[in-house]
């Protein structure tokens, strides 16, 4: 026989005996409301199916019921219950709103950017920086010529890394050698005096210094050049002897006295081989 749920109108397939002559109580498994169910009138139909269904008794009507109520339940259930995916979808949630903020604040940063302050900032950078250049190219290409104004700022030029020639002139092709004359040492130096100036620079006095195996000067003389001025491009020669220097003296050295020291191209030539 079938029932059917008065609430939803769920209907179920049952034997007679299920229900019995005077009906019984029975519960819905889909909407889980109750009824009392009434024993219907038997017919030929009726009679076929409980001859199919003869072997079903209360307790199959329960386990059916019971079956069929837990069904319902673990289909509700997964309808109800937040998907597996709905926890993949909070740092997507996150990324966005991450995204809008960053979009928020580029929209800010461009309306601020936009104010007088900003663009006086930005001006007053820029000009800043261009500054900072001028004053150091100024520093770089006029060094000469501040040092000969200053003379106290070449250390600080030489702590840098850029020494100064502030006299205008420099050595090149400085040979020492030694050479035996009347039956004593003499060493012989000879250089070339280079003009570097665009202007006449005057030729100071030459100093000769004869240095240890540490540096140290040991034996010093000066020396008058032939020439009272150079310029740039022109060359003087310069040449000095001294009889009997020290036995310690292993290089010389070259420098202009009272006007600084030139830059010593080649100086520190070997006194003795």
């Amino acid at each position: 026989m079938i029932i059917t749920c008065p609430h939803c109108q769920t209907r179920y397939q049952v034997t007679y005996d299920a229900i019995g002559s005077a009906g019984r109580k029975v519960q819905c498994a889909h909407c889980r409301r109750d009824w009392q169910q009434a024993a219907p009138e038997p017919d030929a139909d009726e009679d076929g199916a409980d001859k199919l269904f003869a072997e079903m008794h209360e307790d199959g009507l329960d386990e059916a019921l019971l079956a069929e109520a837990q069904a319902v339940a673990e289909e509700v259930a997964s309808r109800l219950a937040p998907p597996a995916a709905a926890g993949a979808a909070i740092p997507a949630t996150e990324a966005q709103l991450r995204r809008q903020q960053q979009e928020f604040s580029r929209r800010q940063h461009a309306i601020v950017s936009r104010l007088p302050l900003a663009r006086l900032r930005r001006t007053a950078r820029v000009a800043g920086m261009v500054l900072l250049g001028g004053l150091l190219a100024g520093l770089y290409l006029g060094r000469v010529a501040i040092v000969d104004r200053y003379p106290s700022l070449a250390g600080l030029y030489a702590a840098v890394g850029l020494g100064v020639n502030v006299v205008g002139l420099e050595f090149s092709n400085v040979e020492a050698g030694m050479t035996a004359l009347g039956g004593r040492e003499v060493l012989t130096v000879s250089a070339q005096i280079v003009g570097l100036a665009a202007r006449l620079q005057p030729v100071p006095p030459v100093v000769v210094s004869l240095l240890d195996a540490a540096g140290t000067p040991v034996y010093e003389w000066s020396v008058e050049t032939r020439v009272a001025d150079l310029m740039a491009g022109e060359r003087a020669t310069f040449d000095t002897r001294l009889s009997g220097p020290p036995a310690t003296a292993v290089r010389v050295r070259l420098s202009f006295a009272g006007g600084g020291e030139a830059p010593r191209t080649g100086a520190g030539d070997r006194v003795r081989p």
